[in-house]
Parts: structure tokens; sequence; C-alpha cells
């Protein structure tokens, strides 16, 4: 799906803000605008585990390897599990963090059995042969600072998310109502949370529940 882009959804909130004739609009007030709906797409990125965002991405260790590059489009902060393939057997997801002390059997070379993000993904122990490792994660958010770009999330939600934010900015007179809807979207969203380090199959399920679309009085 296609979402609106940076200046579809700055028009938008600009008329609703009462402010689609101010010849500012095209200045100062675009500048001010923009970041609120870049900030409104940058919380609700880190509120939910998005469905659409949640991809995986093969990659390999070799023998006397311990180290793997994130996928190019990954968040490295999002990595939410590994698994290796033996043969024809993937593993349960690796146990994520790698203890000090693990370095000291770090070169018993076998199938790895755990990860830490660092710079790179690192695998413990070295591997002892060629492995294909599966990457679980969440898509980096797409630059969204053009006219041209397109938002990574749903617009309708960012819409209302920084609609409540220009609104109090403003100090509109109905500001209160629109910031507890953004609150309560945001909050509804939380319940979902992502931050839960157990890997769940169902959460790559294409079936996932979608989300109502926001009622904005």
């Amino acid at each position: 799906m296609a979402y609106q882009t940076l200046e579809e959804q700055r028009a938008r909130l600009r008329t609703r803000l009462g402010y689609s004739a101010q010849a500012a609009a095209a200045g100062s007030m675009a500048v001010i605008l923009d970041d609120f709906l870049s900030d409104a797409q940058v919380k609700l990125y880190w509120t939910h585990n998005w469905a659409r965002l949640r991809k995986y991405a093969d990659a390999s260790v070799g023998a006397d390897q311990h180290l793997i590059d994130y996928p190019v489009d990954a968040n490295p902060e999002r990595v939410s599990a590994i698994s290796t393939l033996n043969g024809t057997r993937w593993s349960q997801p690796l146990r994520k963090g790698i203890a000090p002390q693990d370095y000291t059997t770090q070169n018993n070379k076998r199938e790895p059995t755990r990860w830490e993000p660092y710079a790179q993904i690192e695998l413990w122990p070295i591997a002892d042969q060629l492995y294909s490792v599966r990457i679980f994660y969440v898509m980096a958010l797409g630059r969204f600072t053009q006219d041209t770009d397109r938002s990574t999330i749903d617009n309708d939600l960012i819409f209302q998310v920084a609609l409540g934010m220009a609104k109090g900015h403003y100090r509109h007179p109905d500001a209160e109502i629109y910031l507890k809807q953004a609150e309560s979207l945001l909050t509804q969203l939380k319940a979902k949370s992502w931050g839960k380090t157990i890997f769940n199959a169902n959460e790559y399920s294409p079936c996932e529940q979608e989300l109502a679309k926001p009622v904005v009085v």
C-alpha cells in the first residue's frame, strides 16, 4: 500500500487547522507542520510492532566466523529473532545475549546458539561450518523529509497524532479533544506492545487483525 506523500499530508493537516489560505504555509508553517508529521510517525513507529514492517531476511555465517551484517532495511534496535539452518532443520530462536564469561568458550566451534546486537550481529560460539541464518526484524522508517516522500506508516494514523500536536501548538480551543484522541490511539497501540523479547510466530502471521481506522471529530 502506498501512503500519501509528505506534501499531501501537510496540505491535509494545514486545511484541517484552518490555514489552507495562509501564504506562510509555503515557508515557516510548512517546516512546523512537517515536523509534526515526522514526529507523529516516529511516535507511532516506536509504540507498535507494525505488521507491514515486519520482515525476515536470510544471510549466512561461514566456518570460523561469528559476525554478520544487519539486513540493509532493518532497524538494528528491532531485530526480534534469529534462527540458523542446519541441513533441513531450522533451529529454535537463538537466545539473545552473550555474557562476558561466554567468551571463554567462544572458540569451541559449533552451531551458534546465542546472538548479541552490536555494530554487527555477533553470534556465539564461532561457527564450525557454513550455516544459513534467518533474521526477523522490523524495517527502519524510510526518509520522510522531501515533498514526494511517502510515509512508512498509515497516513491516517499519522494525521490523528499530528493534528493533536498541531492543535495544541496553535492553541486551538478544541486542542484538548484532539490531544486526548491522539493519546488514546497511542495507548491502544502500546497495549499491543512490541517490546517482548520472546519470539512469537503469530507476530508474523498475515492474518493479524487490522486496527480500526481512527475517528476524527
